[in-house]
């Protein structure tokens, strides 16, 4: 099985619900539960790769605080070889206060932190041993975005790796230049849909695909929640694949990170892009129906069993 390095955004995820609007300065507001998880893109999608079983690395900066200790460990304790995780004292470990709606929908609370100094000529320096080369929380990544990261990605590429990219919400809100020059340097690019529009400017799925292609992307997959996912393995083939809508979400942290894992899962032993969607959109399914962005995720041989115990509408 090929091995995965996943580079760029971790967080300390403090998830409180339900939380369906904040309270007024001043009033305390009672909630039902509380936890702390690691979260952020890249740290998602190594955890949920090694629940699944899947030989992965992760390459992150955080903190030298209790924060960085968390993340460290906990990634350690899943199975992720840690040995991309930058230590820096001058950076906080980015934070997120993650507050989930009795629907299961969620909002936060950001800290950019150490995930904003991560410098793609670290990045550089854990890529030896890993087959596919994953970027995810593209956008967020202030030091690394752009034509840093596209120069990784070539690295990569000449180098015979397969290269991957899934984003973050901008709240800076300048979406296609912080990205635009790291483009050209991808295998298979992945946002979610509303992700997706904002780069883009279209809102019809194959016009999407069309804009992404033209800037160099050579495959894309646009994650369109719970209709599950649109599929672009060339200009000229494409399909979307349903995903487990009978199932009612505990907690949606996470949903787009564990389907990119579950992608990930699937080209790392050589499966077709249907067969992997359709266990991208499984494993996405697992993710939700427990609190935390990782909990939910079993080994891979649950998540095929589902797969043939539980249809499809």
């Amino acid at each position: 099985m090929k091995k995965i390095c996943c580079i760029g955004s971790v967080t300390t995820d403090i998830i409180l619900s339900p939380v369906d609007a904040l309270p007024a300065p001043g009033v305390l507001q009672r909630v039902s539960h509380s936890s702390v998880h690691v979260g952020g893109c890249a740290s998602n999608a190594a955890n949920d790769l090694a629940r699944l079983g899947v030989p992965v690395r992760l390459c992150c900066k955080v903190g030298t605080d209790s924060f960085g200790d968390f993340v460290t460990e906990t990634c350690k304790r899943t199975g992720v070889d840690v040995s991309g995780i930058i230590r820096e004292g001058s950076v906080s470990t980015t934070t997120s206060v993650v507050c989930v709606n009795s629907q299961g929908e969620r909002s936060f609370l950001y800290n950019p932190g150490s995930t904003s100094a991560l410098l793609a000529e670290e990045a550089e320096n854990f890529l030896d041993g890993c087959d596919i080369i994953f970027v995810g929380g593209a956008m967020l990544l202030t030091a690394f975005d752009g034509a840093p990261c596209g120069r990784l990605f070539e690295k990569a590429r000449q180098a015979g790796k397969f290269t991957v990219m899934d984003t973050a919400w901008d709240f800076e809100d300048k979406w296609l230049p912080k990205i635009k020059d790291a483009l050209p340097g991808l295998d298979l690019f992945m946002p979610s849909y509303d992700e997706a529009v904002k780069l883009s400017g279209e809102t019809d799925l194959d016009r999407i695909a069309d804009f992404f292609f033209n800037c160099g992307v050579k495959q894309v997959i646009i994650k369109t929640g719970k209709d599950g996912a649109y599929f672009a393995p060339s200009r000229e083939e494409r399909f979307s694949l349903p995903t487990y809508r009978s199932i009612k979400p505990v907690d949606t942290t996470g949903a787009g990170d564990s389907f990119c894992a579950g992608f990930l899962c699937g080209l790392a032993q050589g499966w077709d892009f249907e067969r992997s969607g359709r266990f991208a959109n499984a494993v996405g399914t697992h993710c939700i129906q427990a609190v935390g962005a990782s909990d939910g995720i079993p080994p891979m041989a649950d998540v095929l069993k589902f797969m043939e115990e539980t249809p499809l509408e």
